[in-house]
Protein backbone atom coordinates (compact mmCIF):
# COMPACT_ATOMS: atom_id res chain seq x y z
CA UNK A 1 0.00 0.00 0.00
CA UNK A 2 1.44 3.36 -0.89
CA UNK A 3 1.85 6.35 1.39
CA UNK A 4 -1.07 8.35 -0.08
CA UNK A 5 -3.43 5.44 0.38
CA UNK A 6 -2.40 4.98 4.03
CA UNK A 7 -2.84 8.71 4.63
CA UNK A 8 -6.31 8.71 3.03
CA UNK A 9 -7.33 5.70 5.15
CA UNK A 10 -6.05 7.38 8.31
CA UNK A 11 -7.92 10.59 7.50
CA UNK A 12 -11.12 8.67 6.71
CA UNK A 13 -10.81 6.69 9.94
CA UNK A 14 -10.16 9.85 11.99
CA UNK A 15 -13.13 11.63 10.41
CA UNK A 16 -15.48 8.72 11.05
CA UNK A 17 -14.36 8.50 14.70
CA UNK A 18 -14.89 12.26 15.02
CA UNK A 19 -18.38 12.13 13.43
CA UNK A 20 -19.30 9.17 15.64
CA UNK A 21 -18.09 10.98 18.78
CA UNK A 22 -19.99 14.17 17.92
CA UNK A 23 -23.15 12.19 17.16
CA UNK A 24 -22.93 10.31 20.46
CA UNK A 25 -22.37 13.56 22.36
CA UNK A 26 -25.47 15.14 20.74
CA UNK A 27 -27.57 12.07 21.53
CA UNK A 28 -26.30 12.07 25.12
CA UNK A 29 -27.17 15.78 25.43
CA UNK A 30 -30.70 15.10 24.16
CA UNK A 31 -31.21 12.32 26.68
CA UNK A 32 -30.13 14.40 29.67
CA UNK A 33 -32.85 16.24 31.50
CA UNK A 34 -32.44 19.16 33.79
CA UNK A 35 -34.47 20.04 36.86
CA UNK A 36 -36.95 22.03 34.73
CA UNK A 37 -37.79 18.94 32.66
CA UNK A 38 -38.74 16.76 35.64
CA UNK A 39 -42.41 16.13 36.35
CA UNK A 40 -43.42 14.62 39.64
CA UNK A 41 -46.59 14.17 41.63
CA UNK A 42 -47.04 13.19 45.22
CA UNK A 43 -49.96 11.94 47.28
CA UNK A 44 -50.28 15.47 48.69
CA UNK A 45 -51.02 16.83 45.18
CA UNK A 46 -54.21 14.78 44.78
CA UNK A 47 -57.40 15.57 46.65
CA UNK A 48 -58.76 12.20 47.87
CA UNK A 49 -62.32 13.49 47.44
CA UNK A 50 -61.70 13.65 43.69
CA UNK A 51 -60.67 10.00 43.32
CA UNK A 52 -63.53 7.59 42.62
CA UNK A 53 -63.35 3.84 42.20
CA UNK A 54 -65.97 1.94 40.24
CA UNK A 55 -67.96 -0.59 42.23
CA UNK A 56 -69.91 -3.57 40.92
CA UNK A 57 -73.72 -3.77 41.04
CA UNK A 58 -75.41 -7.11 41.68
CA UNK A 59 -79.19 -7.59 41.65
CA UNK A 60 -80.47 -10.70 43.41
CA UNK A 61 -79.59 -12.89 46.37
CA UNK A 62 -75.79 -12.76 46.66
CA UNK A 63 -75.44 -14.53 49.99
CA UNK A 64 -71.88 -13.99 51.22
CA UNK A 65 -70.13 -14.34 47.87
CA UNK A 66 -69.10 -10.67 47.65
CA UNK A 67 -67.61 -10.50 51.13
CA UNK A 68 -68.69 -9.68 54.65
CA UNK A 69 -65.70 -7.67 55.86
CA UNK A 70 -66.33 -4.67 58.10
CA UNK A 71 -66.37 -1.07 56.85
CA UNK A 72 -67.93 2.26 57.74
CA UNK A 73 -70.32 3.89 55.27
CA UNK A 74 -69.54 7.59 55.70
CA UNK A 75 -71.89 9.06 53.11
CA UNK A 76 -74.14 8.07 50.24
CA UNK A 77 -75.75 10.21 47.54
CA UNK A 78 -77.39 9.61 44.18
CA UNK A 79 -76.67 11.85 41.22
CA UNK A 80 -78.39 10.96 37.94
CA UNK A 81 -77.89 7.17 37.60
CA UNK A 82 -74.88 6.99 39.92
CA UNK A 83 -74.72 6.02 43.59
CA UNK A 84 -71.72 7.77 45.20
CA UNK A 85 -70.44 6.45 48.51
CA UNK A 86 -67.56 7.17 50.84
CA UNK A 87 -66.28 4.23 52.88
CA UNK A 88 -63.56 3.70 55.47
CA UNK A 89 -62.08 0.36 56.39
CA UNK A 90 -59.17 -1.28 58.14
CA UNK A 91 -56.50 -2.46 55.72
CA UNK A 92 -54.37 -0.82 53.09
CA UNK A 93 -52.12 -3.64 51.87
CA UNK A 94 -54.52 -5.43 49.51
CA UNK A 95 -57.08 -4.35 46.92
CA UNK A 96 -60.52 -4.08 48.46
CA UNK A 97 -63.72 -4.71 46.52
CA UNK A 98 -67.09 -3.09 47.18
CA UNK A 99 -70.28 -4.39 45.59
CA UNK A 100 -73.76 -2.88 45.70
CA UNK A 101 -76.10 -5.82 46.31
CA UNK A 102 -79.73 -4.91 45.55
CA UNK A 103 -82.82 -7.04 46.03
CA UNK A 104 -84.52 -8.30 42.88
CA UNK A 105 -87.93 -7.52 44.42
CA UNK A 106 -89.41 -4.08 44.98
CA UNK A 107 -91.33 -3.37 48.18
CA UNK A 108 -94.75 -2.15 47.11
CA UNK A 109 -95.35 1.37 48.36
CA UNK A 110 -95.47 4.76 46.75
CA UNK A 111 -92.83 5.29 45.64
CA UNK A 112 -91.56 1.72 45.55
CA UNK A 113 -88.67 0.76 47.81
CA UNK A 114 -85.69 -1.45 47.13
CA UNK A 115 -83.52 -2.96 49.89
CA UNK A 116 -79.79 -2.82 49.15
CA UNK A 117 -76.48 -3.16 50.96
CA UNK A 118 -72.79 -2.75 50.30
CA UNK A 119 -70.69 -5.93 50.43
CA UNK A 120 -66.99 -5.56 51.23
CA UNK A 121 -64.28 -8.06 50.34
CA UNK A 122 -60.94 -7.15 51.98
CA UNK A 123 -59.14 -10.02 50.22
CA UNK A 124 -57.55 -11.13 53.50
CA UNK A 125 -55.96 -7.73 54.21
CA UNK A 126 -54.56 -7.71 57.76
CA UNK A 127 -52.94 -4.26 57.65
CA UNK A 128 -54.12 -1.72 60.19
CA UNK A 129 -54.25 1.53 58.21
CA UNK A 130 -57.72 3.09 57.98
CA UNK A 131 -58.16 4.47 54.45
CA UNK A 132 -61.24 6.32 53.21
CA UNK A 133 -62.22 5.85 49.57
CA UNK A 134 -64.99 6.96 47.26
CA UNK A 135 -66.90 4.56 45.04
CA UNK A 136 -69.41 4.99 42.25
CA UNK A 137 -72.06 2.45 41.28
CA UNK A 138 -74.04 2.61 38.05
CA UNK A 139 -77.72 2.18 38.97
CA UNK A 140 -78.85 1.51 35.38
CA UNK A 141 -79.54 -2.23 36.08
CA UNK A 142 -81.98 -1.17 38.83
CA UNK A 143 -83.64 1.36 36.53
CA UNK A 144 -84.04 -1.30 33.82
CA UNK A 145 -85.54 -3.71 36.36
CA UNK A 146 -88.06 -1.02 37.40
CA UNK A 147 -88.93 -0.17 33.80
CA UNK A 148 -89.57 -3.84 33.00
CA UNK A 149 -91.63 -4.44 36.16
CA UNK A 150 -93.79 -1.32 35.91
CA UNK A 151 -93.70 -0.67 32.15
CA UNK A 152 -92.79 2.97 32.71
CA UNK A 153 -89.76 4.87 31.45
CA UNK A 154 -89.66 7.33 34.35
CA UNK A 155 -89.92 6.52 38.02
CA UNK A 156 -88.84 6.97 41.59
CA UNK A 157 -87.30 4.33 43.82
CA UNK A 158 -86.49 4.72 47.49
CA UNK A 159 -83.19 2.88 47.79
CA UNK A 160 -83.07 1.53 51.33
CA UNK A 161 -79.32 1.26 51.65
CA UNK A 162 -78.33 -0.64 54.79
CA UNK A 163 -76.13 1.41 57.15
CA UNK A 164 -76.58 4.58 55.07
CA UNK A 165 -76.26 7.69 57.24
CA UNK A 166 -79.68 8.95 56.04
CA UNK A 167 -81.20 5.47 55.75
CA UNK A 168 -82.99 6.07 52.46
CA UNK A 169 -81.90 7.51 49.15
CA UNK A 170 -84.28 8.77 46.49
CA UNK A 171 -83.45 7.55 43.00
CA UNK A 172 -85.48 9.44 40.39
CA UNK A 173 -85.01 8.91 36.70
CA UNK A 174 -86.62 9.80 33.44
CA UNK A 175 -85.50 7.82 30.44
Amino acid sequence: MDKNMKLKSLIAYTLSVLVFTIGCQQLDDQMKTGPDDTVSISVDDVNPDEIFYIGTVFVGDAGDRFGTDAYALNSATITDDILNISVSYSGGCEDHEFTLVASDTFLESFPVQLPASIAHNANGDTCEAYPTENYRFDLTPIKIMYQAAYRQEAGTIILRLKDAPDGELVYEFTM
